[in-house]
């Protein structure tokens, strides 16, 4: 009898479920900060604005809100300040803002519910008189991590990475150390490779607020140095390598702050001045500006979802499969953006040329759209470019240094005598184009193609990326800990740590079984 009268409730279960208009309910949970905010309402008027950050497919644009603290429901007004893009289907909500009065003294846990609804909430953005105090809030730093990072939300051992950059970061974020060494904020070469972008990561994956708060700072000044033009105020003309979005996104996606959207606005706007296409009698053309010119169309279309921002994302992609696998001048194909070592240099002559550590620019800004959208040119070019790297872009240091794989600056195919090799700062880009590596054996391995020489390359570059947790390790053994390390110059924080956030999860990935 109790089995019948169980399965019979089953039936009616799913019975109300197959019924139109029914919709399960969702819900997450997360913690008011009461030493910050809830604790003194009476300093901004009970009135506290909450910015949720949202993963991909998890919160439907069409969903009816609910707030609840201790099974109470608290009045709140629901603003979407992004949403998550889309080549097509249903669309998620990416931010969401939470503008509720703090009053009860024991709200401390909100509970967020929904369900689904008939119609889409509108996203809008915050007006300038919706200042005042905003606070981040997430249920788990894994959920924040996937709402920015993308990669997948895993634990990983990733002292070996943090640890180093954190040293680094206390220097790189003291302006009065930085000016001690002859580096202040006014120039223009200190913003090369996005340090507010490998400082908001740094926070994303240790979870210490003060490298939020100096992040912020950091984009705050980027921001303000962008002019109505979208040029970067710092120099005296448009240099598209200049034009950094992450860290603008990053400050819009954990903010709302209206003017890191103005500003991304301007910078796309201006980007559009770089000519995706390349020809042989083209003048200057690097990886880096094709990468700067494809990360802004990126993040303003993460931002916005406009199809003119990813009209050019296609453009931008569509040039660089072409350069790499239907080159100029009947190139043979060598598995990179071919393009004249004159053009990239500004000297020499009109042989093929390629730059591994600027491809690795360009790989992880493909990387993030791959991961994005899955789509299928920017993994083909990922998979090649681990085997430009494996097959041309590399040589090897003498007893010296180790007799260490070192990755070359640029690659002159034809004609090397034009190569630039420095044995002594050319290992200084180990990180940056071992995640590059890394990327393509990831590919490579979701395509079931073989990849151990390009893994066993990057697993080599990537021991010597580690080299310094092993610094860390010595000093901290020997007594001598410092609490900042120096670093020259000062751009190589950015270019270690901007494009390799994944370096953690693709070690774990890639070689935990090796």
């Amino acid at each position: 009898m109790m089995r019948q009268t169980l399965m019979f409730a089953v039936y009616l279960l799913l019975l109300l479920v197959a019924q139109p208009g029914y919709s399960a309910v969702h819900e997450i949970s997360f913690a008011l900060p009461s030493n910050k905010l809830a604790n003194k309402p009476s300093k901004h008027n009970g009135k506290i604005l909450l910015l949720l950050p949202v993963p991909q497919k998890k919160l439907p644009l069409t969903s009816k809100l609910r707030l609840n603290a201790t099974k109470q429901t608290i009045a709140a007004n629901f603003k979407v300040l992004a949403t998550w893009p889309s080549v097509k289907g249903q669309q998620y909500i990416r931010l969401l803002a939470i503008d509720i009065n703090v009053t009860a003294a024991n709200m401390r846990q909100l509970t967020l519910s929904w369900s689904s609804a008939s119609h889409a909430l509108n996203v809008e953005q915050l007006s300038e008189k919706e200042y005042h105090p905003r606070q981040l809030v997430y249920p788990s730093r894994a959920w924040l991590l996937q709402t920015i990072l993308l990669h997948p939300a895993q634990t990983v051992a990733s002292d070996w990475y943090l640890e180093p950059q954190k040293k680094y970061a206390h220097y790189v974020t003291n302006q009065a150390l930085l000016r001690q060494k002859g580096y202040p904020a006014q120039k223009a070469t200190q913003w090369l490779y996005d340090r507010p972008q490998a400082i908001y990561q740094l926070y994303l994956m240790s979870g210490d607020e003060q490298w939020l708060n100096k992040a912020n700072a950091l984009a705050d000044f980027y921001i303000n140095h962008i002019d109505e033009n979208g040029i970067f105020k710092l120099k005296k003309r448009f240099d598209p390598k200049m034009l950094m979005p992450k860290g603008v996104l990053y400050r819009y996606l954990l903010s709302g702050d209206v003017k890191a959207k103005a500003a991304l606005t301007r910078m796309f706007e201006k980007s559009l001045d770089w000519q995706a296409s390349y020809r042989l009698t083209r003048g200057f053309w690097t990886e880096r500006n094709q990468a700067a010119a494809l990360n802004v169309a990126i993040s303003y279309w993460e931002l916005t979802g406009e199809a003119k921002a990813l009209q050019r994302i296609n453009e931008l992609i569509d040039a660089t499969v072409a350069m790499t696998f239907n080159p100029v001048n009947n190139w043979p194909l060598r598995g990179c953006p071919q393009h004249s070592f004159k053009a990239h240099e500004g000297w020499g002559d009109n042989s093929a040329a390629c730059s591994p550590w600027m491809m690795a620019l360009l790989g992880d800004a493909l990387w993030r759209f791959y991961l994005l959208t899955e789509d299928q040119r920017a993994a083909a070019l990922l998979d090649s470019f681990g085997d430009f790297v494996l097959n041309y872009g590399i040589y090897y240091g003498n007893e010296r240094v180790k007799n260490i794989v070192i990755p070359k600056y640029i690659v002159s195919i034809d004609n090397p005598k034009q190569e630039e090799l420095n044995q002594w700062t050319d290992p200084q880009h180990a990180c940056d184009v071992a995640a590059l590596l890394g990327k393509s054996t990831y590919i490579k391995q979701q395509n079931k193609q073989d990849d151990f020489l390009v893994k066993t390359l990057f697993s080599a570059l990537l021991e010597q990326c580690a080299g310094s947790y092993l610094r860390l390790k010595q000093e901290q053994k020997s007594k001598r800990e410092k609490h900042y390390w120096v670093l020259k110059p000062p751009r190589r924080f950015a270019w270690m740590y901007s494009t390799t956030s994944d370096l953690p999860w693709l070690k774990e990935k890639l070689l935990a079984y090796d």
